[in-house]
């Protein structure tokens, strides 16, 4: 009966069919779903800072703010729910997860360990195919950057190249377990690494672009080692930026 009333409720308001401005599509092509378009403009409204860490989300205004209906925006929120983005409670309802240092020196002490071993795998058993995939996704990773030293028009967008890029550079790698391992601690610092990437001159600023291009060189080049210690030292400049910018600069 719910359900049936929702749908009523539907038909009388006007909602999105697709994203109409390119920041709210995804390689040039509208989401597949209007889940999808929810999850995008949610996260973008996190990312933002639009919706603050710990900040309550109340179902009834998002449905409003989105002009969807209470189904894709439960699917999205579970989507960033897992992510970590989003903290889920039984009798509490959902709320923005909060900005923790501990939790991103955390993930980001596993990443050192775990990443630089995946890609020297995956390293181990690339090809030209592969070597193709990481240049190309290195190239969309830049293009939604904006290039050196500027900041992204589409928060989204940069953070899904990023992770993008990472997950490339590691998908040879022979042991599933390890890909889920860092798929899923990937997930969870996407939030932190943009942190880093805003944090101003001075204050563990990130060039995303500059840190990467040396990765996709070494990695190109079949020089393993390299790469995997450039990784390294890229995730610990990305925690040394989120730890600066959650003691505000000081």
């Amino acid at each position: 009966m719910e359900e049936a009333e929702e749908s009523g409720r539907a038909a009388h308001t006007r909602r999105p069919t697709a994203p109409t401005r390119a920041s709210d599509r995804q390689d040039g092509a509208a989401p597949d779903t209007r889940a999808d378009w929810v999850d995008r403009r949610l996260r973008r409204a996190i990312l933002a800072g639009e919706l603050a860490p710990g900040e309550r989300l109340v179902a009834a205004a998002l449905v409003e703010r989105f002009a969807v209906s209470a189904t894709p925006l439960r699917e999205a929120m579970q989507r960033l729910a897992a992510q970590g983005l989003i903290e889920i409670e039984p009798q509490r309802g959902a709320r923005v997860a909060p900005v923790s240092p501990r939790d991103a020196g955390e993930i980001y002490e596993l990443r050192v360990l775990l990443d630089p071993r995946a890609l020297r795998d995956s390293l181990a058993h690339s090809d030209d195919a592969h070597r193709a995939q990481i240049a190309a996704a290195y190239d969309r990773l830049v293009a939604a950057n904006g290039g050196p030293g500027r900041l992204p028009r589409d928060l989204v967008e940069a953070v899904d190249r990023h992770a993008e890029f990472h997950a490339t550079l590691l998908a040879r790698c022979r042991s599933r377990w390890l890909l889920r391992l860092t798929s899923l601690l990937a997930d969870h610092s996407q939030r932190y690494a943009l942190l880093a990437f805003a944090a101003p001159e001075g204050v563990g600023h990130h060039d995303v672009v500059g840190e990467h291009g040396p990765i996709r060189d070494a990695a190109l080049a079949g020089r393993a080692r390299e790469a995997a210690r450039l990784l390294e030292e890229h995730l610990r400049q990305t925690l040394a930026g989120v730890r600066a910018v959650a003691r505000g600069g000081s």
